[in-house]
């Protein structure tokens, strides 16, 4: 791949390759004008990423080239943008080629992605020390990213593996790196062959919403068997919201194609717009083949936002709450019983903290020394609310949930990070935690 860019919106991709169908360019001149090689009619079968089943392809799979090669390479966090700040997360440690790496991923991403297979949409992304992302996992394919180079206040990783199953399916090497000039915008003018393409919604801008949906009558298999996980349909949504499935889809003479298309193209969507200009787009739909009913996404539960009553400040970390007058309320009451304040510090997002609480509920001998001896206080620090006001006057957090614990008047008499407390089986540590408890029960 060759690339050069003026900016943002102002670029030009060159594939080359011994395959015709990963040869050809692309050529962006604003924020809604595209380009493309004009492909012929000529058609590839090819196996789907996430069914196994046959679907065509265009010589020209650009599509294709943006999610394997241009993506990894340009701007490799792409998904992460489908991660929203309410999300659960966690973090393992892993060991990839003697490198250590935090990997972050979403806890049970099926509450949010239920069309199917929601490790596709949320990947796990591993980062070293340095916070250089060095490994995304999304289903099958492992991405690996090695010699990371600092270029124009970005990290650049000059070397790429993919693997698939376990199996090497791409390397890619970045043989040069050096700054673009305006000298040369004559580089990304198309030829004139080129063909139009629709708006492209990148990483972080607003996804299409639908607005009505139908399901589709999916036949069986050749082998007389219900299809299962999940299939993407690459559409184009109109300026005035109505859809039109990839006929590529239908040249390749399967009735599972046919059906979907039926089904899509009578979808409808509100007009996507751009600077308040409707615009047509490419967009690819995951339709679900597992055999449950069809439910349009319009109508599928979303999670629960997190609701305290006004007196309750330790059952949950809310984002809404004050914590200076939860910090007051906690003080009466730890004055009013003799006992000390134990302030957590976390968010509904964290993984630990969430396991505290289950810890909590299967032990109630902890919970009630805990209880016996301390004002629990639940503040929220997260993407939703920081609370930097409040938190600034306390010790510096490493990481989450934190302990603080405070005497009636509020002062600060020990702090707790809680990664001593867990234990190897991902939960925590029963004896660790009853330890910490007994040192700072009241006196």
């Amino acid at each position: 791949m060759i690339r050069g860019s003026l900016s943002p919106y102002q670029w030009r991709r060159t594939y080359t390759s011994p395959s015709d169908r990963l040869n050809g360019t692309e050529w962006s001149l604003s924020k809604t004008e595209r380009y493309v090689t004009k492909s012929s009619d000529a058609i590839i079968v090819a196996n789907s990423p996430i069914t196994d089943s046959l679907f065509t392809l265009p010589i020209f799979n650009h599509s294709l080239l943006n999610l394997r090669i241009a993506r990894p390479v340009i701007d490799p966090l792409y998904q992460a943008t489908n991660i929203h700040s309410d999300y659960e997360m966690k973090i393992e440690r892993d060991t990839i080629d003697g490198v250590n790496l935090a990997c972050a991923s979403v806890i049970d991403p099926s509450r949010y992605a239920p069309e199917g297979y929601p490790d596709f949409v949320f990947p796990t992304m591993c980062f070293d020390g340095e916070m250089h992302l060095r490994l995304t996992n999304a289903t099958k394919t492992t991405v690996q990213f090695g010699n990371i180079q600092p270029f124009q206040k970005r990290s650049v990783a000059r070397e790429i593996k993919i693997n698939e199953d376990g199996n090497l399916v791409a390397a890619l090497t970045v043989t040069l790196l050096e700054p673009w000039a305006e000298a040369n915008a004559g580089f990304i003018k198309p030829d004139k062959t080129a063909m139009p393409e629709p708006y492209h919604i990148e990483p972080g801008f607003p996804r299409p919403e639908s607005v009505y949906e139908v399901g589709a009558s999916i036949p069986f298999t050749p082998e007389n068997k219900p299809y299962r996980g999940a299939f993407l349909v690459p559409v184009r949504i109109q300026k005035d919201g109505s859809v039109k499935a990839d006929p590529n889809l239908l040249r390749g003479g399967s009735n599972l194609f046919e059906a979907l298309s039926d089904a899509i193209n009578k979808w409808k969507f509100k007009p996507y717009l751009v600077d308040g200009q409707p615009v047509e787009v490419s967009w690819t739909i995951i339709y679900p083949l597992d055999g449950k009913p069809f439910v349009p996404s319009y109508e599928r539960p979303k999670p629960a936002p997190v609701v305290t009553a006004p007196e309750d400040f330790s059952s949950a970390y809310d984002p809404k709450r004050d914590p200076e007058k939860d910090l007051a309320t906690a003080q009466a009451a730890a004055a009013k019983d003799h006992k000390r304040i134990l302030m957590e510090v976390g968010g509904d997002w964290c993984f630990w903290c969430k396991t505290l609480d289950t810890f909590y509920a299967d032990h109630p001998e902890l919970r009630q020394q805990r209880d016996a001896n301390f004002v629990v206080l639940k503040v929220y620090m997260g993407p939703r609310n920081e609370n930097v006001a409040f938190l600034s006057r306390f010790p510096k957090i490493p990481g989450y949930p934190y302990f603080f614990v405070l005497d009636a008047d509020g002062k600060v008499l020990g702090t707790k990070d809680t990664s001593p407390l867990e234990n190897a089986a991902h939960g925590y540590s029963t004896k660790e935690m009853k330890d910490f408890l007994s040192a700072w029960n009241r006196q």
